[in-house]
């Protein structure tokens, strides 16, 4: 018999959410509140119900609210987090923060009632704004850049013909230094680099090179050389025609930039499993909660089956929010006691009427942290099919091949897709990419409308390990 679920350990769930839960009535009373509502807006969760919920609203966006909510009240649907909806909070002390909205219903007795999970993205939206600044910062130093144009001689005596004046305002040498001293550019130039200068400055110079010279007051710069070849009077490369362009505050841009990508996309990571938790898990624990105590208190009701089946739902929903919890607070290195064979095999829908031939190695074992992505990787596109594809069959593959490469293979037999028209907003297929290509895995997707779909991600022997930054 599985462990029945008491009231306490349910609200206990609730109230652990990472969101604020606020349920409310259709006249717009908020009938409950978990305890993160204390934290977000800055009101007790008794504070709170018996309130209108435009407490919750800016002043100067109320009256739109109660048209959206009426609109809502007449055709409710769930609303999933990040729409792109502008929304906006208001706390206790009237300030005011960007929030994302998660929306379901459900009836109660006769009456309907509205969930909402809210949650706080402050820092994404900040992450997203200083990222935005950078690439403004970096357009206008590629505008403002002075490059180096010069005209160095090969035949007869090396040395150059021609440097403009931005050589002194990056360098702090005067074009005449170099004129009268033809190995000044090798002596400016960093010593691991003097090799690659050479190069660039000989009759079969590469197209284009990225190395440093040394400044008049000592601070190495990066300098991005473009280089072509002139015929001399006689047979050969007579010189050499070319820029160098100073890079230097470019890659420091491009550094900040790719630090700030990576921070916008971890914050995505995160909103996306937390999305798992609110926009599924905790809907699906409230609505077979719910259920568990109708039948309960209905004395007429002898349904122990549905009585059953609602607590092994509750169990495994339980189960799932743990896992997704401990990951979340780091804890992706701790043993996963259930085999990915038997965890894959529980994301099977036997209601979706596609028909499944599972062939998952039962002996299958990693590091936690890539177990993790693998299975993320699989739920993600079996969910796909079973969403998506209409196929009457579809099959999955999880095994370590005899070369010691990890391959997971999902196909189908629905109706396809053109992966050049999918929409460069959706974030499904570019999750998988970038789990992908966290792992150090390759991915290829055969697809077309109407001939079903073919996934296959190849982990080589030898990799395995997320790229920090990654989890």
């Amino acid at each position: 018999m599985p462990h029945a679920l008491s009231d306490a350990a349910f609200q206990a769930v609730v109230d652990e959410a990472p969101d604020a839960i606020i349920v409310v009535s259709d006249d717009g009373i908020i009938v409950y509140a978990n305890s993160r509502v204390d934290e977000l807006f800055g009101y007790t969760q008794d504070g709170l119900v018996g309130q209108r919920i435009e407490i919750l609203i800016p002043e100067q966006r109320r009256s739109m609210h109660l048209i959206h909510r009426e609109i809502y009240q007449e055709h409710p649907t769930r609303r999933p987090m990040g729409i792109g909806l502008d929304l906006w909070g208001r706390r206790r002390d009237g300030s005011a923060f960007p929030v994302e909205i998660s929306l379901s219903s459900f009836m109660d007795g006769q009456s309907r009632l509205s969930v909402a999970a809210v949650r706080d993205v402050t820092r994404q939206r900040r992450a997203e704004e200083a990222l935005r600044r950078s690439e403004e910062r970096h357009r206008l130093l590629n505008e403002r850049s002075e490059s180096i144009v010069f005209r160095y001689r090969l035949q007869p005596t090396p040395g150059f013909e021609y440097i403009s004046s931005a050589v002194a305002s990056t360098l702090g040498y005067a074009p005449e230094e170099f004129y009268v001293d033809n190995q000044l550019i090798y002596a400016i130039a960093e010593s691991e680099d003097r090799g690659a200068l050479r190069a660039v400055l000989s009759n079969q110079p590469p197209r284009d090179a990225v190395l440093r010279l040394v400044s008049r007051t000592g601070e190495p710069r990066w300098f991005e050389w473009s280089v072509t070849t002139v015929s001399g009077p006689n047979e050969g490369v007579g010189a050499l025609e070319g820029t160098a362009r100073d890079v230097t505050d470019r890659r420091a841009a491009e550094a900040e930039r790719a630090s700030l990508e990576a921070e916008v996309e971890l914050q995505a990571e995160r909103n996306r499993i937390v999305g798992d938790l609110h926009d599924d898990t905790i809907q699906s624990i409230y609505a077979l909660g719910l259920g568990l105590h109708a039948v309960r208190d209905d004395e007429s009701v002898t349904k122990e089956e549905a009585i059953d089946s609602t607590i092994g739902g509750l169990d495994a929903v339980i189960t799932a929010l743990r896992t997704y919890m401990q990951q979340l607070s780091g804890g992706d290195d701790a043993p996963i006691a259930t085999a990915i064979s038997t965890r894959i095999a529980a994301l099977i829908d036997p209601g979706s009427g596609t028909r499944w031939d599972l062939q998952v190695e039962d002996s299958l074992v990693m590091e936690a942290a890539l177990d993790r992505h693998i299975y993320l990787l699989a739920k993600e596109l079996i969910s796909n099919v079973q969403r998506h594809a209409q196929a009457s069959t579809a099959s999955i593959c999880l095994l370590r091949q005899p070369n010691g490469d990890l391959v997971l293979e999902i196909a189908d037999d629905g109706v396809g897709f053109d992966p050049r028209r999918v929409a460069s907003g959706s974030f499904g297929l570019r999750s998988v990419e970038l789990r992908s290509g966290t792992i150090g895995a390759g991915l290829a997707i055969d697809a077309s409308e109407g001939h079903g779909t073919r996934v296959r991600v190849v982990l080589p022997a030898g990799r395995g390990t997320p790229r920090r930054g990654a989890e």
